[in-house]
């Protein structure tokens, strides 16, 4: 993961997702999180989205949104890495038990980027799925903190309620799964609710009843919910048990308008970041082609 020790701090800002208007978001310049107060005031405070990378690198570690202000956000976060020698909890920092493991391990010193974003929680996170999705078609992998990974040779903190610290492991302990490869990105092909979009082969569309559900294979998919009355796609979404989901989906949705599914079932198992990644990729690509997500990908109506 080190860059070519040729390379220079200019050669790296190169990188488009290390840039000031990637994906034409204006972008802070990058700010050490050692840095005093004065320099620490550049990240605005305002909600948003943020980037971090360790010093030298050539690879981001996490993307974020909140809507908090982003200075309170990276603030919190970096004084929630530089205390103690003890792994952080997974809340209220979900990227904190993460960043603290490869900091741990490879003496990683963090920057950040943020930039503004005057939109719905729905529009900012959308906007960090495509974000996180522009990433992967340009690196070729994930961020190393997103999606649940992990570094393998550490367990994660559980929250602060269950009160359960992470840390390193034993030298005969199995390496953490979450600590596994990215999957290569999806190839970006056709247009969401197409047979074959992102190169995958997806059955349906079907009614979303007992029927159709009785028919899906057993293993971890993707699926898409359309509303039946004029098949606009509203949710996409994976499971490890991707049956069981939809029959969940069915039961909630009695009440509700009429869908329709697709579904998509993975020849070999997949991790569970893995299948999160997949996900993400479907997301952003819908994010990438129609500005906004899926009118139920981000609320409570699913």
């Amino acid at each position: 993961m080190s860059p070519d020790p040729d390379q220079t701090p200019a050669d790296l800002n190169e990188r488009e997702f290390f840039s000031e208007n990637w994906c034409s978001l204006p972008w802070t310049p990058w700010v050490p999180f050692t840095a005093d107060k004065e320099e620490f005031r550049t990240i605005p405070k305002e909600p948003g989205l943020y980037r971090i990378r360790p010093s030298g690198k050539d690879f981001l570690m996490y993307i974020g949104e909140t809507r908090r202000t982003l200075h309170q956000r990276l603030h919190e976060l970096r004084h929630t890495l530089q205390r103690g020698e003890l792994m952080p909890w997974n809340d209220p920092h979900t990227a904190a038990p993460s960043l603290w493991a490869w900091q741990d391990a490879e003496g990683f010193e963090y920057e950040c980027s943020a930039t503004p974003l005057d939109a719905s929680q729905s529009g900012r996170r959308g906007m960090e799925s495509f974000l996180l999705y522009q990433y992967r078609q340009e690196r070729g992998e994930s961020t190393l903190c997103n999606f649940g990974r992990f570094h393998p040779r550490y367990r994660k903190s559980t929250n602060r309620k269950e009160n359960q610290r992470g840390g390193k492991l034993e030298e005969n302990h199995l390496d953490n799964p979450a600590g596994g490869p990215s999957v290569k990105p999806l190839p970006v092909l056709g247009t969401p609710g197409d047979r074959y979009w992102m190169e995958l082969a997806w059955i349906g569309k079907l009614p979303l009843d007992g029927d159709t559900i009785s028919t899906v294979p057993p293993g971890a998919g993707l699926y898409l919910l359309f509303e039946r009355e004029n098949q606009d796609l509203v949710y996409i979404g994976q499971s490890a048990d991707c049956a069981q989901r939809l029959r969940s989906h069915a039961i909630k949705l009695l009440d509700e308008k009429d869908m329709l599914v697709s579904y998509h079932i993975e020849k070999k198992p997949l991790l569970p970041h893995n299948l999160k990644e997949r996900e993400n990729d479907l997301i952003g690509n819908y994010f990438d082609i129609y500005r906004k997500s899926p009118r139920y990908q981000f609320g409570n109506h699913r």
